[in-house]
């Protein structure tokens, strides 16, 4: 394989213009402009994207929006003001592609609706993600990433069987959505190379969550109700032994199919428990729950600490992992070896660092192209640059309310840091 071209990107010319926040949207556009996209993020003044309130990692400067929303530029914008509804009519007129988050019919309220867009644009693609689709009996709830896993059956399945059901700790629901919208966009746009044709996709946050599950929902349904997968807290319910166990130092986990399960006991000293008939099938270890997880136990806990475990474990080639806490993740020696975060040089924290995409190409970069934007940024640098306007448009453009701008930009670029 050859090597990667910096100056090269996949989506290099394909044009963007962002209407998302939050992350649902964001994420979808974060991977496009590591594809090499312009991405034009339209953020709704005065306050621009939700995002940049939540999550602080400094005064007024969110970890969340740094991460969710690197690589694009920002144009902060009143809605409602005709010459902007003008502004946005004419970015159109060159884009690829529209992407938005709002709930239904917001878009439409301001003229910005793919039936609007697209007389415009014929050839344009435009993608709406919200919670639960364009039309049905929901369309118009509101939804945030744990109304998602509530309703997909994600927290139905995640906690102590005897326990509440739990939230996962991590936004999941809002990113799988971005990356499904992503996905429909690429493969939009090659349709429309073969074609001619633009599109309009409709991606619903609760329906990209519950695509994700091929085993609990699947069971359910194709038997009739017979298997209700219920949650299992440490223990998978259907395979054993394969969850969270105490070891030495702490817990670990392990991940023991029917293949791995001859390995397992055999680095554990226990061969016989191979052949006992009490233990040698999936089924047989699931019926005896507790006793495979005494046994698993003691055997962990009999080593001096975690990583000789895992060391005799990882020789066996069974499946197994230290249990990470949040600050000791980055410093996985593989994440160094992939190169799997990537530093962005930010005026007022200095490097920040912001994981890359897991996409890694033969012969065509894969990189974040700068970081998050302040609000309004790059309004002079879109209006002028790219629509022509003078400096006494845009001039009467902040005068009169229809752009804004954070007061950082004009200090820092004064003090040279922009």
């Amino acid at each position: 394989m050859s090597a990667a071209s910096p100056a090269r990107k996949m989506l290099s010319g394909i044009k963007v213009l962002d209407f998302t926040q939050y992350l649902a949207g964001p994420a979808a556009t974060r991977l496009l402009t590591e594809f090499g996209a312009d991405v034009i993020k339209i953020e709704r003044a005065p306050g621009g994207d939700h995002g940049r309130r939540i999550h602080f990692v400094a005064p007024g400067v969110s970890a969340f929006f740094l991460a969710a929303c690197a690589g694009k530029k920002s144009l902060a914008v009143d809605f409602a003001k005709p010459e902007v509804q003008t502004m946005v009519h004419e970015l159109v007129r060159d884009a690829d592609v529209v992407i938005e988050n709002y709930s239904p019919g917001v878009m439409a309220k301001y003229g910005f609706d793919y039936a609007s867009l697209k007389v415009i644009n014929p050839k344009l693609v435009m993608c709406s993600i919200s919670g639960f689709g364009q039309e049905g009996p929901y369309a118009n709830f509101t939804s945030f990433d744990i109304i998602a896993q509530a309703q997909s059956g994600v927290m139905a399945m995640t906690g102590d069987p005897d326990g509440p059901p739990q939230y996962v700790g991590n936004y999941f629901g809002d990113p799988n959505a971005g990356v499904h919208a992503a996905f429909a966009i690429a493969a939009a746009l090659f349709h429309r190379a073969l074609h001619g044709e633009g599109q309009y996709i409709d991606v619903s946050q609760l329906e990209a969550l519950m695509y994700l599950d091929y085993i609990n929902i699947p069971l359910a349904m194709m038997s009739e109700g017979r298997m209700q997968p219920s949650r299992f807290g440490g223990d998978f319910w259907s395979i054993c032994p394969y969850g969270t166990y105490r070891s030495k130092d702490g817990y670990m986990v392990l991940a023991v199919l029917e293949p791995q399960w001859p390995a397992l006991v055999r680095a554990m000293g226990r061969p016989d428990l191979e052949t006992d008939e009490r233990y040698a099938t999936q089924v047989a270890r699931c019926a005896r729950r507790p006793e495979v997880r005494a046994i698993v136990e003691a055997w962990l806990q009999s080593f001096d600490n975690d990583a000789a475990a895992l060391a005799v474990l990882a020789e066996a080639r069974v499946p197994s992992a230290p249990i990470l806490d949040i600050i000791d993740v980055p410093k996985h020696p593989q994440h160094a070896a992939r190169e799997v975060f990537q530093e962005l040089p930010h005026p007022e924290l200095g490097s920040t660092p912001v994981a890359r995409s897991p996409f890694r190409l033969s012969t065509l970069e894969m990189s974040i192209p700068f970081r998050a934007p302040y609000l309004g940024e790059h309004n002079e640098e879109i209006l002028s640059g790219q629509l022509g306007y003078s400096a006494e448009r845009v001039a009467a453009l902040y005068a009169n309310g229809a752009i804004t701008q954070d007061a950082e930009v004009k200090r820092l670029r004064e003090a040279g840091k922009l």
